[in-house]
């Protein structure tokens, strides 16, 4: 259903509470990107998982990465993917492969040249409300 003509459709956000990826959005709340370790086999993870995709281990730790990195893909959309992006396009979505190993999706930072693979970037963190904030990816 569309809202009423006029009216922005409410934002896609996280579940900042949800317990398996909730530690993720109180990182980025603090402007840190924080990922999963496996303490069976020592696999840095995200998204978020119960378990380890490699080991099949069930216990891990948190742990903050370098907010840096390079981009491995990225997607132009010229075309709102959801009714809540209707405005913002066109808008870059890139795969960044974070120094430390993980590879992290986000939107690039808006009103930059147009990204490359290869194009090194560091984490910026974009406070939505006072409970999300967003990982975004700044050229450098």
């Amino acid at each position: 259903m569309s809202p009423a003509s006029g009216e922005r459709p409410a934002p896609l956000l996280p579940d900042v509470d949800d317990p398996v990826a909730g530690p993720f959005w109180a990182a980025a709340r603090e402007g840190r990107i924080a990922v999963q370790r496996c303490l069976t086999c020592g696999l840095l993870r995200y998204p978020p998982l119960v378990g380890c995709p490699d080991c099949l281990g069930r216990t891990f730790e948190w742990q903050d990465l370098r907010p840096t990195g390079t981009v491995w893909s990225f997607a132009v959309y010229h075309r709102a993917l959801h009714a809540a992006f209707t405005g913002q396009a066109p808008y870059t979505v890139a795969v960044v492969e974070l120094d430390d190993g993980p590879r992290i999706t986000a939107r690039m930072v808006p009103g930059q040249r147009q990204v490359a693979v290869g194009d090194r970037v560091r984490a910026t963190f974009e406070p939505v409300t006072a409970e999300v904030t967003l990982i975004r990816w700044q050229s450098l």
